[in-house]
């Protein structure tokens, strides 16, 4: 079976580890996310280019702003874990997501998000330095700083395929005082990404036949 991984930046990592050496990947920059009509469309345009040159092409997103919604292959098979987002990727369920969140509201990390926050400069330090700059202090803190205000906590995900952790728990640690959040690490799970890649495709995944779209409803079942 021939595969082709188009992916976010915050799965990749875990992805490789599963997959054949010989198997292509695609990566998109955590950013994309700003805007979902746009990466709805870069992700088309990626699924066109691979439509037929492979039997499956497994996409490395959740729902993500329903920018996975309407996205069609003519000639190959698509499948995206039936997740909201990728933090219930790791940690092993949409509901185990829900049960941290009615917990205590928490911002999620997990060294993808590290590494693409460090790559295309996204995350919320960065927002908040680029309307500071542009705005003034006090701008960025109604702005940005609002923005994160109901998070309590940051919770840094591990999953066993994280190397170097000492990096991302500083990058973590000064996010957290930046915007006044007690800091958490917790255990993930990189196995619904295991079974992606193994063709494992049981209920906690959206198998989309060719020529039939992603819909909202594939997702809500």
């Amino acid at each position: 079976m021939r595969m082709k991984v188009i992916s976010c930046r915050v799965m990749i990592d875990e992805m490789r580890s599963f997959l054949p050496a010989d198997v292509e990947t695609e990566v998109l920059e955590i950013s994309r996310h700003i805007r979902p009509k746009q990466l709805k469309q870069e992700l088309q345009s990626a699924i066109d280019r691979a439509d037929g040159t492979c039997d499956v092409i497994l996409l490395g997103y959740g729902l993500c702003s329903n920018a996975v919604v309407g996205l069609r292959a003519r000639k190959s098979r698509m499948v995206v874990p039936k997740m909201h987002d990728c933090i219930g990727v790791f940690l092993g369920s949409h509901q185990a997501y829900v049960d941290e969140m009615n917990r205590e509201p928490a911002f999620f990390l997990t060294q993808g998000y590290v590494r693409g926050y460090l790559s295309d400069h996204s995350g919320p330090a960065d927002e908040f330095e680029k309307v500071a700059q542009r705005y003034g202090k006090e701008k960025a803190e109604k702005i940005v700083g609002e923005m994160m205000r109901p998070y309590k906590r940051l919770v840094y995900i591990k999953t066993v395929q994280a190397t170097d952790l000492e990096a991302d728990r500083q990058y973590a640690a000064a996010m957290a005082s930046k915007f006044n959040m007690r800091y958490e690490e917790k255990l993930g799970t990189s196995e619904l990404l295991r079974r992606m890649a193994e063709g494992k495709w049981d209920t906690d995944f959206v198998v989309v036949e060719p020529g039939r779209e992603i819909t909202l409803e594939d997702f809500l079942r």
